[in-house]
């Protein structure tokens, strides 16, 4: 019987995977049905572990079993530091599900840097870089003329708008994936200290415009080279998230040019300071921001109150975090291509039309099964 099969572990390595993933003892019990009592054995090395233990450690490590078999316990690389507040406190804790989507962004930046090997494509170094004591408009400024974003204005169609923003971004030499954010509040993360700089964003429920913003909060972060897991709060009093948000307020709203916008010309000639809502998103559709967005720079000019402001971001600010729902089902070929990025799955589908790369290869690289591979690349095209 497989409960008679014990398996020589070093005991090391399997505390290290429980506590990869934020895991106290009694909630790894409760994940593996392996008894309290039963577990602090195994992790002491006192008892040895069967083969079906093993098969419930991997499931809820999310480990495989190879890795758990390894002599000692791999070094990992460290989480982004932790940038989310509540009423100025930091928060210092994160979900498991938050853990493997980070996980899964240095996984993706890998295997991106696999395909540009397996091309012969040079990985592009990001050479833009700033200072927390660099005025966040003055940088705003030259990036956005450095990634000619003024061309991105004919765009009508936010989800087109969001791709491109996301390709210019990627053009500096950052992977950007859009993943699972389900926990923790989370809009973002930002990893610097892999090869490739990373940008991670929430996939679902939020409008393409919040994620623009999230896009370049989290380009703020990788250009002061200080990654982190971010929610954008509003009272924070970390220098570096305020940092970010003035960026990315202006990036997408140059100061210089809201304050030329007819709209704007008007109510500043009626001395009026306060805003409704159709002005903010006619002003947000040329923008590609949100209303909110467009208040807080206007806030930023002067040109409405902090009362109305903080009135309209209570009424406004009401993310929804949790699973995305799908009520036409699961499109597994669309999700591919969000998560990934279109840079990645073309790059996939070239080194697999090149002979590169085989079809079993191929499916890895886009992580989904050979019968999704022939609608993903439909998808891509169309």
């Amino acid at each position: 019987m497989a409960d008679n099969i014990h398996i020589k572990v070093n005991h090391k390595v399997l505390v290290w995977a429980r506590e990869s993933l934020a895991l106290t003892r009694n909630q790894a019990s409760e994940k593996t049905g392996i008894s309290s009592k039963r577990l602090a054995q195994l992790e002491e090395g006192e008892k040895a572990v069967t083969l079906d233990e093993m098969k419930e450690f991997s499931k809820a490590y999310k480990r495989t079993i190879a890795t758990l078999l390894l002599t000692e316990p791999p070094k990992e690389k460290p989480l982004p530091a932790d940038r989310r507040t509540i009423d100025s406190i930091k928060l210092g804790n994160f979900h498991e599900k938050t853990i493997m989507a980070v996980r899964k962004a240095r996984a993706l930046s890998e295997s991106y840097i696999e395909l540009r090997n397996e091309m012969g494509i040079e990985i592009a170094e990001l050479k833009f870089f700033a200072s927390i004591n660099d005025n966040p408009k003055t940088i705003a400024s030259k990036l956005r003329k450095l990634l000619a974003l003024d061309e991105l204005r004919e765009i009508n169609n936010i989800n087109l708008a969001l791709e491109v923003y996301i390709e210019r971004v990627e053009s500096l030499g950052i992977a950007v994936f859009q993943l699972s954010l389900t926990q923790d509040g989370l809009r973002g993360f930002s990893i610097t200290d892999e090869a490739i700089p990373i940008i991670g964003i929430k996939r679902g429920g939020e409008h393409p415009s919040a994620k623009i913003f999230t896009l370049f909060h989290e380009l703020g972060h990788v250009i002061l080279n200080e990654g982190g897991l971010c929610d954008f709060s509003e009272k924070t009093n970390i220098e570096i998230e305020k940092w970010c948000n003035a960026f990315s307020a202006e990036i997408i709203i140059p100061s210089v040019e809201l304050l030329q916008m007819n709209i704007v010309k008007d109510q500043v000639a009626q001395n009026n300071k306060i805003w409704a809502k159709k002005e903010l998103i006619i002003l947000g559709n040329y923008f590609h921001a949100g209303p909110l967005a467009i208040l807080r720079s206007l806030l930023e000019n002067k040109l409405t109150t902090s009362a109305y402001y903080k009135e309209k971001h209570e009424a406004w600010n009401k993310p929804q975090f949790g699973r995305a729902k799908h009520p036409e089902g699961r499109n597994i070929a669309k999700e591919t291509i969000k998560e990934k990025g279109k840079t990645y799955i073309s790059l996939a589908f070239s080194a697999f039309d090149q002979n590169r790369i085989d079809l079993k290869d191929l499916s890895d690289f886009l992580g989904i099964k050979l019968s999704y591979i022939s609608k993903t690349r439909q998808l891509l095209n169309a």
